[in-house]
């Protein structure tokens, strides 16, 4: 395949250059045209050439939760919306906490992917399992503080200390939802038990200081005993400072954290609900900024996909939590390009290139000769309203509904292969299950 002409962001800037693909690969980056033949081509004089997005957080459900999402529909919002490797999360039904869970999920998923998937266990106390699950290819494993998903008490220090020690022998990423999950219970149930179920009262029981407590707590274990830890979905500058004064530390934010407040509520109720939850005006400016400023590690859209009647729920404490993002992330940030508050370098960083570092996904990340060939053209004048009926997630709701933005992806190759064009799907599946180096 041969991309003709494209804006192709290489090192600081946007360059004119034709991008040679060949076997799955970039073979060739050059202002002159091959001379060679070649199957097909992509005229992309008004596009800019990205590396393939990475999204770090993304739940792709299938097997018993298939009817919330499959690896197929998961996959193919992820190709739409420019995205060619996500990580999935554990806390399916059945969850991969074992060796035998993780295999399960990467037979059920060959075949059937049209963006990579690497795939996240569940932390453990279980060394000898934990070593399996990392020569299997398990990307990280992840910690549920808030108690979402556990295979152990994590309040108890000396359980956690040990399931950190375990991943630090086997030198392996452990991922973090922080969030204080006794806390949280206690304020939840007090609640509960004056008949408080708004969605004020759920709010009001995810504190900031649920949060900031946790991170706190995991950065200092992190530091103590050695072992690489990544914060997700981040919402606090509080927890981001925290994260920067940690060698051992990374994070991550989402773009309903990043462009939404509390105002968010009057209109979308409990279908704009998330743990950790969306937050004020100010916090969020503060976040905002941070990430702009490079504080923030990486952009995640911690895809979670519900079905309408889960998410719409008087009692909002039996809500399901969770938001899709998989198509509007890209969209919603190039906007924010194009109104000069984001930088494109900082975007690509955030997005492609650090996420690739930071999980060692080898190849990715960065348009380079012999990289793979995940890329994604941008049509950066494209414009539209974010219209949930249209997406390919089974998710169709958003608390981005009736947004206008500018910017989208135009063309999605996944290993060399066209997979997606304007938000359709026009190849094969493509993605393959991505292990860890």
């Amino acid at each position: 395949m041969l991309i003709e002409e494209a804006n192709v962001f290489v090192g600081e800037e946007l360059t004119k250059a034709n991008i040679l693909i060949e076997d799955g690969k970039i073979k060739e980056i050059s202002k002159l045209k091959p001379t060679s033949m070649t199957d097909s081509k992509i005229h992309a004089n008004r596009l800019i050439a990205l590396p393939g997005l990475i999204d770090a957080h993304v739940h792709l459900r299938d097997l018993e939760l298939s009817y919330k999402e499959t690896f197929e529909t998961g996959t193919q919002a992820a190709a739409a919306g420019g995205y060619t490797t996500v990580l999935d999360m554990p806390n399916t039904r059945p969850p991969t906490t074992t060796s035998g869970r993780l295999g399960e999920k990467f037979e059920q998923a060959e075949g059937r992917l049209y963006a990579n998937v690497a795939f996240q266990a569940s932390l453990t106390t279980n060394e000898t399992e934990l070593s399996r699950m990392v020569k299997q290819g398990a990307i990280a494993f992840k910690l549920y503080l808030n108690k979402a998903l556990q295979t152990f008490e994590s309040s108890d220090q000396a359980n956690l200390r040990a399931a950190l020690e375990a991943a630090k022998k086997n030198k392996a990423l452990v991922t973090v939802h922080a969030e204080d999950g006794d806390l949280i219970r206690q304020i939840q149930e007090a609640s509960l038990h004056r008949g408080k179920t708004s969605v004020r009262d759920f709010l009001n029981a995810h504190p900031p200081i649920a949060e900031v407590a946790a991170v706190r707590r995991i950065v200092g274990l992190s530091t103590e005993i050695g072992v690489r830890i990544h914060i997700c979905h981040i919402t606090l500058p509080a927890s981001v400072k925290l994260v920067r004064s940690t060698p051992t530390a990374s994070c991550e934010a989402t773009a309903q954290h990043l462009l939404l407040n509390r105002n968010v509520f009057r209109k979308f109720g409990t279908l704009a609900i998330c743990v950790p939850p969306i937050r004020t005006e100010e916090e969020r400016k503060r976040l905002w900024k941070l990430f702009a400023d490079g504080e923030v590690d990486i952009l995640a859209s911690d895809h979670a996909p519900h079905t309408l009647e889960e998410k719409t729920r008087t009692d909002a404490f039996q809500a399901a939590s969770g938001v899709p993002g998989l198509e509007t992330s890209l969209p919603l940030m190039f906007t924010q390009i194009l109104r000069h508050r984001l930088s494109l370098r900082t975007f690509v960083e955030a997005a492609a290139t650090r996420p690739a570092k930071l999980f060692h996904l080898t190849n990715k990340g960065t348009l380079q000769p012999g990289f793979d060939a995940d890329i994604v053209l941008i049509n950066p004048k494209a414009k539209s309203t974010i219209n949930p009926t249209r997406f390919l997630t089974k998710a169709k709701y958003t608390p981005f509904d009736g947004s206008r933005c500018t910017g989208r992806a135009a063309y999605t190759i996944v290993n060399g292969v066209l997979v997606a064009q304007d938000g359709k799907i026009v190849g094969p599946p493509a993605g393959v299950v991505t292990r860890a180096a």
